[in-house]
């Protein structure tokens, strides 16, 4: 009986892409590769190995029980191979390859110009793979180096790091404002709520809210529940209600008069901003230029 052949590691890298994006056009340009090139590969993969990986069609490219099979077995080999030849700095001591980061919408708009800029600077021949979710992704499962996230942390194998903390305060458009008469937060009892899902408690939204000498508890059903708080921002600057929102995130709206603060001297508890990697990828020179990029902003920012 003849013997399979053996796969090489470009084959595998171009399916691991292909079955991620679930495009062989997202894949191709994300490996700088032309999608004939692309297709080729992977029918070569397919016939190397005896059975179909991937099922396609017009719209959009799925994976078999087979290629789910190859996918969870090889996926996280194929990502350690990948990063310990990117681990190795070259002769020029020039940090190169891809940086995989993963962040929210809001932490992307509000922050992330100002901390890519330094790093272009920094490794101006690294690739910034950028993945903006509302979710903690997997680290490791998803083949992310490192993770900037608003709250915290919950990964607690991972290393992390405070980078600095934003205000929470309540903000509506100018124009949703002016018809209210607020005087004390138990007015918001009768106001319409945009919330951030973080912020809920069951069906409730859960505002913890103080003057600093005084305190209060927001507790009742929001009009509209957001997963992003860069989404939530968008809603409130249209008028559909009264939100907590960053001050770093508020500060376009309120510069350009989309938006205005509500009960200004009151504040809800500030948010904890943090960057998180897997301890064996803090040495590698593009995710340590990296992290100093992001430190070195928020050291300015706060200066």
């Amino acid at each position: 009986m003849k013997s399979p052949q053996s796969p090489d590691l470009n084959s595998l890298r171009i399916f691991l892409e292909v079955a991620r994006t679930e495009s062989f056009s997202a894949a191709a340009l994300r490996l700088h590769l032309p999608p004939s090139t692309v297709s080729r590969r992977l029918l070569e993969l397919e016939t190397a190995l005896g059975v179909a990986l991937l099922l396609r069609s017009t719209r959009r490219v799925s994976l078999t029980e087979a290629g789910k099979q190859l996918l969870e077995s090889i996926g996280g080999a194929v990502e350690l191979i990948d990063r310990g030849i990117a681990g190795f700095r070259p002769a020029d001591g020039t940090a190169r390859g891809r940086l995989r980061v993963a962040t929210s919408v809001a932490f992307a708009r509000t922050y992330l110009p100002p901390i890519l800029k330094r790093y272009a600077d920094l490794c101006p021949d690294v690739q910034v793979d950028l993945q903006t979710t509302h979710h903690n992704v997997d680290l490791i499962g998803e083949s992310v180096d490192v993770a900037l996230r608003m709250g915290e942390p919950v990964d607690s194998e991972m290393i992390y790091r405070k980078i600095g903390t934003i205000a929470q305060r309540l903000y509506a458009a100018p124009a949703y404002s002016s018809g209210l008469t607020l005087s004390s937060p138990e007015d918001l009892m009768e106001v319409a709520l945009v919330a951030h899902r973080t912020r809920m408690r069951r069906e409730l939204a859960h505002w913890l809210l103080s003057d600093g000498s005084r305190h209060f508890t927001l507790e009742r059903p929001p009009s509209i529940v957001v997963d992003d708080p860069a989404i939530g921002e968008r809603l409130i600057a249209e008028g559909l209600g009264i939100g907590l929102l960053s001050d770093a995130l508020a500060a376009d709206g309120v510069a350009t008069g989309r938006l205005v603060p509500v009960l200004a001297e009151w504040s809800g508890p500030p948010t904890t901003l943090y960057y998180l990697y897997h301890q064996q990828l803090g040495d590698l020179p593009k995710v340590a230029q990296f992290l100093k990029a992001v430190r070195e902003t928020f050291r300015v920012r706060t200066e």
